[in-house]
This record gives C-alpha cells, sequence and structure tokens, in this order.
C-alpha cells in the first residue's frame, strides 16, 4: 500500500465535497483558534491521527484578509514503524470571498518527499504553482494554469462546504465541485445520502451523511465504499469517515474539538 493512502486518503475525502455557487449559511461556520483532531484506524490498529486549526491571527494576501488553516498529519504505532508519515497542508482562506489566495504542502512519507504552493490570481482565473526542493524548499520552478472560476484548494474545499447550507440540499442530490490539485482540474462529486444520529466521544450528535462518488481502486475494494458524516448544525465538523480497503476497514473518529463557534447538536 503506497505511503499516501491512510493521510492522503483522509485529507482528500474531508476536502473534496466542496462546490461553488451553492447557497450558504447566514452565519460562518467556524473562528479563529478552533482545532479539530481526528485519528484514523484500520481494524483495530491505530494508523494516523490528524489537526486541523485555524490561525489565531489574520493574514493579508493578495491585499485580501485571509484565515490560516492548517492540517498536520502523521502515522503512528506500528504504521509510523514501517510507513512514516509527517505532512503539513495549509491555505490562505479568504474571509469575504471563501476561496484560496494561496495554499501549501510539504510532503514527508518515508522517502518521499513534495513541497509546492500555489498562488491564486482568481481575478484572471490562473494559478501559478511553485516547486520547491524536496529538502531545502527552494524555488527550482513555476508554472501557471488556467483555473475554473472560484475554484477550491484541497484544505479550502472543506471549509467552504462547512458553509453550505444544507436545509436547501436534497436528499439523494449530488454535489459537483470544482477543485485544482497535482497541476491540474479535478472535477468531485459527492452524494448528500441523508441524516443520522452517531455516537461519539462528545454523545450522540445529528450528522450529515455524504458519499463521495469514487471508482474502486488499489485502495477501494467496491465503487463508493466511503461514507462520511459531519455535525447537522452551523459547525459541520467531521464526526467519522468509514470505508473498505483491500487491508481491512479504514475508520476516522473524532478525538477533540476546541473553540467551535457554534454548538454541537448533540441528542440530549
Amino acid at each position: 500500500m503506497k505511503k499516501t493512502y491512510i493521510i492522503g486518503c483522509l485529507f482528500f475525502l474531508l476536502t473534496s465535497a466542496y462546490g461553488q455557487g451553492y447557497q450558504l449559511s447566514k452565519e460562518t461556520p467556524f473562528q479563529p483558534g478552533e482545532k479539530i483532531e481526528l485519528k484514523a484506524s484500520v481494524g483495530f490498529i491505530r494508523a494516523a491521527e490528524a489537526t486541523f486549526s485555524v490561525s489565531d491571527v489574520i493574514y493579508t494576501i493578495n491585499n485580501k484578509p485571509t484565515w490560516k488553516i492548517d492540517i498536520n498529519a502523521k502515522t503512528v504505532g506500528v504504521f509510523d514503524f514501517f510507513s512514516s508519515v509527517r505532512d503539513n497542508w495549509g491555505t490562505y482562506y479568504d474571509t469575504t470571498q471563501l476561496v484560496p489566495q494561496q495554499f501549501y504542502r510539504y510532503i514527508k512519507e518515508g522517502r518521499f518527499r513534495k513541497n509546492e504552493i500555489l498562488y491564486f490570481d482568481h481575478k484572471n482565473d490562473k494559478v501559478t504553482v511553485a516547486k520547491l526542493h524536496k529538502e531545502t524548499r527552494r524555488l527550482e520552478k513555476t508554472f501557471e494554469h488556467n483555473i475554473p472560476h472560484n475554484v477550491q484548494d484541497m484544505v479550502s474545499g472543506y471549509y467552504y462546504l462547512r458553509a453550505i447550507d444544507f436545509s436547501k440540499i436534497k436528499e439523494g442530490e449530488v454535489i459537483t465541485i470544482n477543485t485544482f490539485f497535482d497541476d491540474k482540474e479535478k472535477p468531485f462529486k459527492v452524494k448528500f445520502v441523508g441524516r443520522e444520529v452517531i455516537d461519539t466521544k462528545y454523545g450522540n450528535i445529528k450528522a450529515i451523511v455524504l458519499v463521495p462518488m469514487m471508482k474502486k481502486d488499489s485502495l477501494f475494494v467496491e465503487d463508493n465504499t466511503l461514507k462520511v458524516w459531519l455535525s447537522d448544525d452551523l459547525n459541520k465538523i467531521p464526526l467519522k469517515f468509514q470505508a473498505k480497503i483491500y487491508v481491512g476497514y479504514l475508520s476516522v473518529e473524532l478525538l477533540n474539538i476546541e473553540n467551535l463557534k457554534h454548538p454541537l447538536a448533540i441528542v440530549e
């Protein structure tokens, strides 16, 4: 199994459900200082941990106020011994337009390294991709690409998703999204399949259930095998992921939350 699958899968599935042009909630779903921690397991074996954090500081990028949002992930236990991962994915996310102004990822997976920064120009629908040296992170080369209007990146997309008003989304509706990743546009589709109440360490919480439209591959044994549960409230934080993979069942669960802006939809 490739080193990127457990952590990369987590990122991709969290951030793949974003769209453009959907009706948004009137209130912002998160605030500076928010922190969400997740744990991933394969079967009964703890595999990885990930932290989603919003900086306390508002940064100015392209003359726009932005949140700095980071995802940091690492393997643990046996998975760390055989396939160590230390990844950082981040975005400077425009506080007014809800689009990324800059995206970066610093990947360290075993001997594999990949470092890059994306500079978005939404006015001209272009992005400049800066490829950095795998060790020193010095600039090596740049490429310019055309992008769809208001495209999202791998991190900003999940935070855009959280802003969507799901009371306006019908059960069974497929959300089609525009993404830019790995030097190209990657359209993605995710289906809203309904609502459930699930058990978490914080109690029983109402949840939105999503199924990304994904074909089976070297990780997933079936088409559309992944299910994602987000809290059915203004926060829409990740509560649980579950998928059948070739080495067993991948499960991602909420470990800890800090500084949420809105109350969780806990069932008393």
